[in-house]
């Protein structure tokens, strides 16, 4: 059935006219429009006498203004992700449509760093925004380099001081979130039926939430002997269900402190990413050495995490001497550390640089690279003191290598098993010193053990088991039922065919005369440049009329960087199995093609593409199509095994 496709008013002609005064749209600001907030940050208004909703309406949406403190534009684009956003201000489409009605959960980090805890809600939070089911909120209690995520799946707040500012108190912190739940808030007639509070660091936020009469659910994946007895009690009183994602961690808790347990659970988080572990080895492995200047054959240890006391990065170099100084291997043996040091600790650069193990022991900053990592190494040797549950653990696993780890450091042993790798008594380096070894002399045994632990987490530990489990507590613990019932809530399934390319006539030209079947079942259409793409609109009227599935992707800025980003975002969480590049090959590199391991053809017909970098490319790539004879000619004599890949156009 042909869609009926209606254009969105330029930014120019947003005041309501007679047809739009704006019930329908004065409605709809009573769940994004905080009156309290809007008037404090806009005393010209107060001064005018201007009613709040009228103004804003009529002239804060234009004029940008803040209508409450949480508003995240790029959430907006990402969620309604069908309208173009192009000479439209997203406020205004955000306003128009039904997303501030859907059902609400709040999200809650202690901040947003590329480490373990908060890896872990920023994955619920993925699954529950793409699923079109929930409106989404964060609260983080300070940001970190992982803030423009948060911000792209939920609308976002940052607490005005952190927990780590002793001049900031409890009851400072409480009543500045207890304030967004005031009568005249934007939860006032939509309050969220839940909040997934995201660890122990995080129990101001919860304690105010709690306050304000929403349910919680608190993931502590901190050990309990770490706190003050008081904190894992204060969590089970505010919470409904607090889940440790151990039983090692339950038991702590139990230990140290007097939580009621008939309202916990034990339930680990399964692997971050889908398809982790899917990259090719050899290339893994060969690039990993070509970074490091490591020799083809060598046997690398690796540890992943920040290089602090409680990892144990002093064991973890304190264990590589030992090692070093015991094993002389025809095989050369090398210990990698990938993470961020913990600047309070040196112990481990200076042990390194005292003894002169500069050479066999590296300690690499952290990278958002790190399946290239896993699936370049040989082991891993988790030397953690306190790591409840880490999610490098799933991570290894899934790129099959075996695990060593200390027991009672944490929950790993649980998950390792006795086929999986080997587990040590806390601080026995000799010990693990000849396991290692052990691997090192046996190829056989670790190829065993690495595919058992590669079969495990595939089998038993995928996200989607661990957010259903989740949805289903929300469900338990809300007390109340969304009209309409609860939303099915499971994320976007991976995409057959996506194709991807801009909001170009000339490109939608091209995509029609490709061999594709565009209504075919998991075809996707992306169109890459969004809001910049000279003929968005027109495009994607014409994508309506023939019934195409597709999305709109919303960079930051118009840059190409700004595209490459958002292409590689869509190329995982979940993976699509086949692609299709039309005028849009600039954006992946041939290092991100190499390693990517998902069927790739590529239309050039108006890229400025140079030959050294279609050379780069073309061996990653199944297929090429070029309209430059004299660029495909160029590139057969430099290469004459692409001629089997390249078709002129």
């Amino acid at each position: 059935m042909k869609k009926v496709f209606r254009k969105l008013l330029p930014a120019s002609r947003i005041a309501p006219s007679k047809g739009e005064d704006g019930l329908s749209l004065r409605d709809s600001t009573k769940t994004v429009l905080d009156q309290a907030f809007y008037r404090a940050r806009n005393p010209d208004v107060v001064k005018a006498g201007i009613d709040v909703p009228t103004h804003y309406i009529r002239y804060g949406i234009r004029e940008g203004r803040a209508s409450n403190p949480w508003t995240s534009l790029s959430y907006i684009r990402s969620a309604l992700h069908q309208d173009t956003h192009k000479n439209v201000p997203e406020k205004l489409t955000y306003l128009r449509s039904n997303l501030s009605q859907k059902p609400r959960l709040i999200f809650v980090s202690h901040d947003a760093t590329r480490t373990g805890a908060p890896a872990i809600i920023l994955r619920l939070l993925d699954m529950f925004s793409k699923s079109g089911a929930f409106e989404c909120f964060t609260i983080l209690d300070q940001g970190g380099e992982r803030l423009p995520e948060f911000e792209a799946l939920s609308h976002t707040y940052v607490m005005s001081r952190s927990r780590r500012d002793r001049g900031f108190s409890d009851a400072q912190a409480i009543a500045e979130i207890s304030a967004f739940f005031g009568a005249e808030g934007i939860f006032e007639d939509n309050k969220p039926v839940c909040a997934l509070v995201n660890s122990a660091e995080s129990i101001r936020i919860g304690q105010a939430l709690s306050s304000v009469g929403i349910p919680i659910i608190s993931l502590l994946h901190e050990i309990a002997a770490y706190y003050p007895t008081n904190v894992f009690e204060q969590f089970s009183e505010f919470s409904k269900k607090t889940v440790f994602p151990s039983q090692f961690v339950s038991d702590a808790a139990e230990r140290h402190c007097k939580p009621d347990m008939t309202k916990t659970t034990v339930r680990g988080q399964g692997l971050l990413e889908d398809g982790f572990g899917e990259l090719d080895r050899e290339t893994c492995r060969t690039l990993l050495r070509d970074a490091l200047d490591l020799p083809e054959d060598a046997f690398i240890v690796l540890n992943v995490g920040t290089r602090d006391i409680r990892k144990g990065a002093d064991l973890f170099v304190d264990l590589a001497k030992l090692f070093l100084d015991q094993n002389e291997n025809q095989r050369p043996v090398y210990f990698v550390w990938f993470g961020n040091p913990d600047k309070t600790f040196g112990y481990p650069a200076a042990f390194i640089a005292r003894h002169g193990l500069q050479g066999r022991v590296r300690m690499m900053p952290g990278t958002s690279q790190i399946e290239q990592v896993f699936m370049g190494g040989d082991l891993f040797l988790l030397t953690a003191r306190a790591d409840p549950f880490p999610c490098v653990i799933h991570e290894a696993m899934a790129c099959a290598l075996p695990v060593v780890a200390f027991n009672n450091g944490g929950g790993a042993p649980e998950l390792i098993g006795d086929d999986c790798g080997a587990t040590v008594e806390m601080n026995d380096l000799a010990q693990a010193s000849r396991i290692i070894q052990n691997y090192v002399d046996d190829p056989d045994l670790s190829i065993q053990q690495g595919q058992k632990a590669k079969a495990k987490i595939a089998e038993n530990w995928d996200y989607l088991a661990y957010q259903r489990d989740i949805y289903t507590m929300i469900k338990e613990c809300a007390g109340t039922t969304p009209d309409g019932g609860w939303p099915k809530a499971d994320p976007p399934q991976p995409v057959e065919h996506l194709v991807v390319m801009n909001g170009l006539q000339r490109d939608l030209d091209i995509l029609n005369a490709l061999d594709i079947e565009l209504n075919a079942p998991g075809c996707e259409v992306m169109l890459i440049d969004g809001r910049f793409g000279q003929d968005v609109d027109a495009v994607v009227e014409t994508l309506r009329e023939q019934d195409v599935v597709f999305r709109v992707c919303q960079p930051m800025e118009d840059t190409e960087a700004a595209r490459s980003t958002q292409l590689l975002d869509h190329l995982h969480n979940p993976k699509p199995y086949r692609l299709t590049l039309i005028n849009t090959l600039s954006y992946l590199d041939a290092d991100r093609l190499q390693v990517m391991s998902i069927p790739t053809e590529a239309i050039v017909t108006a890229e400025a593409l140079e030959l050294q970098q279609l050379y780069a490319r073309i061996p990653y790539l199944n297929r090429l199509h070029l309209a430059n004879n004299n660029l495909a000619r160029a590139l057969f004599a430099a290469n004459p095994a692409s001629t089997s890949k390249v078709e002129l156009i």
